[in-house]
């Protein structure tokens, strides 16, 4: 009875915030300058953080302090562990747990990294079984099957936050990521390497610069924080706009010589790096939110934000884009506001149009309401908060067609979620300590060339491999 009334309840409620879009839409006035949301949580927004926070409750094996990408579906990827220390470092934060329970689910992980099995004793694998820890492909069955480093950027950016946070976790932090061999990662000029068996074949191990502009300016961050050079990375030109709505929508102008990076704009990068690092340079101590000393990627992130209010004005299309998992078959797509040069294309991994997946998305919708305060976030947000499944976590969004829940519940998407609540009540996540690390004291006196350690020393060129794996 209690769960009919509930479902009643929701239904009502998406159905009120509905009803309200369509009337709002009228009242709403173009966002002119960027005003990021600041301030203590509300009791509404204290409810989607204890929502947001579920996920992580009801996921976590307590055995391993490890949870999988989604319920019931135990791999998980080092993008996914990023999202989950940082859920556990927001809920310490925002008093959801107190510090016995973080620590114990802090230490946990820190553990693991320290001991957990490596591709080739070289790297994190692309996934790991919340289950045991140990190696797995997607399919939770054993496998080594390269690594991604993007997904590697986005743990060293949380490892660092973590780092700077709680000093206590400092120096097993620094142990985990020594064990890391970084000769495989960037090469001398800067670049992103991740690694795929092509075809599966153990024998054929390929390589590939990975990521394009947004999310390769976003993990690079994470490699900038450990001392790596990250200068080809890093360097959003050569880039181009395409103008919609009168929006300049930026997207990467290389020509897609590696086919495996998807040259897609979406909205989950750009909020990552303006809740984390306030569009930052990396090692930047600015904290005022107003001031950003990497002004080209918050003038980006704008453009994106802009770019979905102008469709919603131009056509009542509520939206907030971003790449995610959805309900059904292909159950990841691309959603973007700028897809292979066709604005707000909905793809699939192999660039197959799928507009019928199109979503308003949770993450992105709730990451563009903190960031940027409007009359078109504050419509976002309401639409967005009815999104959840009590005592579990929030959906991932709504498909635009039909209005149906895309019903998918990510530790991803929660996680996000509860890192934009702490931004709103903190701004900036990485607060320098400005203390010495085990990493820092070890370095002054010795090196580890094998492992190119300090990363700034020793990079050497790495061939790329011009095959999609």
């Amino acid at each position: 009875m209690i769960a009919r009334t509930l479902k009643y309840v929701f239904m009502l409620s998406v159905l009120l915030a509905l009803l309200g879009a369509s009337v709002c839409m009228a009242e709403i006035k173009p966002a002119t300058r960027q005003i990021p949301r600041q301030g203590p949580l509300t009791e509404r927004e204290m409810d989607w953080a204890r929502t947001a926070w579920s996920y992580f409750q009801n996921n976590v094996n307590p055995e391993t302090g490890l949870a999988g990408a989604q319920p019931n579906y135990s791999p998980f990827t080092m993008w996914d562990l990023g999202a989950h220390m940082g859920a556990i470092l927001s809920a310490n934060e925002l008093g959801l747990i107190d510090d016995k329970e973080f620590d114990s689910r802090m230490r946990k992980i820190i553990s693991w990294l320290n001991v957990m099995e490596l591709f080739r004793g070289d790297l994190p694998n692309q996934f790991y079984s919340a289950d045991n820890g140990a190696m797995v492909d997607w399919a939770n069955q054993p496998g080594a099957l390269g690594w991604s480093a993007l997904d590697l950027g986005r743990l060293l950016i949380w490892l660092r936050i973590i780092k700077e946070r709680h000093p206590e976790y400092a120096e097993q932090i620094d142990r985990a990521l020594m064990r890391w061999n970084w000769t495989k990662l960037l090469d001398r000029n800067g670049t992103m390497f991740g690694a795929s068996y092509y075809q599966r074949d153990e024998n054929n191990l390929i390589r590939y610069a990975e990521g394009r502009l947004g999310y390769e300016e976003y993990a690079a961050r994470g490699f900038g924080l450990w001392g790596a050079d990250t200068t080809a990375a890093s360097a959003i030109h050569p880039y181009s706009t395409v103008t919609v709505y009168g929006v300049p929508i930026p997207f990467d102008a290389r020509d897609p010589e590696n086919e495996h990076a998807p040259n897609f704009v979406v909205t989950e990068n750009f909020v990552l790096d303006g809740i984390e690092h306030n569009w930052d340079l990396p090692e930047n101590r600015n904290t005022n939110v107003y001031r950003h000393t990497d002004p080209m990627q918050a003038k980006f992130a704008w453009a994106v934000y802009k770019a979905q209010e102008g469709r919603f004005l131009n056509t009542g299309i509520l939206t907030a884009k971003t790449e995610d998992a959805v309900d059904q078959a292909p159950y990841f797509v691309y959603d973007t506001i700028l897809g292979h040069g066709i604005p707000y294309a909905t793809l699939s991994h192999e660039g197959k149009a799928m507009p019928e997946l199109a979503c308003l998305n949770t993450k992105a919708a709730l990451g563009l309401w903190v960031l940027f305060k409007s009359d078109y976030t504050d419509l976002l947000a309401e639409v967005a908060s009815t999104m959840f499944e009590p005592g579990k976590g929030f959906y991932v969004g709504r498909y635009e067609k039909t209005g149906k829940i895309n019903r998918a519940i990510t530790m991803n998407g929660n996680g996000v979620i509860m890192e934009i609540l702490l931004y709103k009540v903190q701004g900036k996540l990485l607060k320098y300590s400005n203390k010495k690390s085990y990493w820092d004291k070890f370095f002054e006196k010795n090196s580890l060339p094998s492992k190119a350690l300090p990363p700034w020393k020793y990079q050497p060129y790495i061939t790329i491999h011009k095959y999609d794996p």
